[in-house]
């Protein structure tokens, strides 16, 4: 009888362990799967897309989302910011970054587009509620060239991100070019305090009165 029940307590044991090594298999390999970066998804809001960064020093390491730019003569415009490296017609690059966070939080960027005939920029600010959630309130100035005339549009906006894991696939390729998304530039975050204004907030933006001069300069050059 005794020699019975220790049987069956050896072999409840050795379940439970094996249970408990599978968990930790599988947490490992969920792991390694995003190892070195985290993901933040625009989850509501504007903006649409999402931005990778390293979860050691918080640097940027790739950005794609989409900023609405409506008008009654073009009601279904939207602003892309992703990497492009400087070509003849222009880049999309990332140009400041600070944080709120010390650890385990998004970094506040900014990026700088200037592509065709079109301009662009946009300052992200994170910061957590009492809730835990980590919204943003960004700033953006554009000017969007077409045929009838050019669209500028500048303003604030509001919205959540969601923390996610990086797929296998993009681990790869970002691990394959050196850890940043080709056109991405390494910066490292300056911390700030929770109440301190970053710079990429307010100093880096263009005014739109700055944009349209540009702008105009570009295409007068094109055209020449």
């Amino acid at each position: 009888m005794e020699i019975a029940l220790w049987w069956v307590l050896l072999i409840e044991v050795s379940t439970m362990f094996k249970k408990a090594l599978a968990l930790a298999v599988t947490a490992l390999f969920s792991l390694n799967a995003s190892a070195g970066y985290v993901q933040y998804n625009f989850s509501s809001g504007p903006l649409s897309g999402y931005f990778i960064q390293h979860d050691d020093d918080l640097s940027i390491a790739d950005y794609r989302f989409l900023l609405p730019i409506a008008s009654e003569a073009h009601p279904y415009i939207a602003y892309a910011f992703y990497p492009i490296v400087g070509t003849g017609d222009g880049s999309d690059h990332n140009t400041s970054a600070t944080t709120h966070f010390r650890q385990n939080g998004p970094t506040n960027f900014s990026v700088y587009d200037d592509f065709d005939f079109n301009e662009g920029q946009i300052s992200l600010d994170f910061s957590r509620d009492t809730a835990g959630n980590f919204s943003y309130s960004a700033q953006y100035a554009t000017s969007i060239y077409f045929r009838d005339g050019t669209l500028y549009n500048s303003g604030t906006i509001t919205g959540l991100v969601t923390r996610s894991t990086v797929s296998e696939s993009k681990v790869r390729s970002l691990d394959n070019s050196g850890g940043y998304e080709y056109g991405v530039r390494r910066i490292v975050p300056t911390y700030v305090g929770p109440s301190e204004i970053p710079e990429p907030g307010s100093v880096a933006l263009l005014a739109v009165g700055a944009l349209g001069a540009v702008g105009v300069a570009r295409r007068s050059k094109k055209s020449a």
